[in-house]
Order: C-alpha cells, then structure tokens, then sequence
C-alpha cells in the first residue's frame, strides 16, 4: 500500500494550483481588456462615440446585436493545437511506449 503524501507535499500542490489558478485568471481579465478594446475601437470607427445615447437604449442594441449574431455565429472557434501532437492522434501503443 502507497504511504500517503505529507501535510507539507499537500499543501505544496495546493500552492502550485492557486498560482496557476491566479495565473489564469490574469490572462482571461487581459483576454477580456483585449476584446473590449477590441470591440470599443469598432464602436468608435463605426461613429457610435458621437451619439449621446441612452446607456440603457444601448444596452439593448448590444443584446439584439448578440441575438442576431449568435444565431449567424453560434460558436467562437477554438484556436487550433500548437505542434505535431496536437495536429494528430498520438498513434495506438504510443502511452505503452513512454512508460
């Protein structure tokens, strides 16, 4: 029977996941400044900065604008796999193999 890890290993591996949890969580808000700005720059070429609109009115043309899209556009692509493995199924018997 396996001895189990210490206090100290645990607790190690619960350091390691927060970082990476903290670590995730700085990319998607980066991720989300990006789109905005993204999103906010299309607004302003389109002329909607020179509008005094109601935030409320604008509100729901975002909400029919995703509506609209969502149904044209019903998912966001998924960037494609970096790297020979993840272009292809690893072959039968490669996990044999690396043990």
């Amino acid at each position: 029977m396996a001895r189990p890890k210490s206090r100290e290993a645990i607790l190690g591996e619960i350091q390691q996941l927060s970082s990476s949890i903290d670590a995730l969580k700085k990319k998607l808000t980066e991720h989300d400044k990006a789109e905005a700005a993204r999103i906010g720059g299309l607004a302003m070429k389109a002329g909607l900065g020179s509008i005094a609109i109601p935030e409320e009115a604008l509100a729901k043309a975002f909400e029919e604008l995703v509506a609209r899209f969502r149904t044209e556009y019903p998912e966001v692509a998924q960037p494609k796999a970096k790297g020979r493995r993840g272009a292809r199924p690893a072959p039968e018997g490669a996990d044999a193999q690396a043990e």
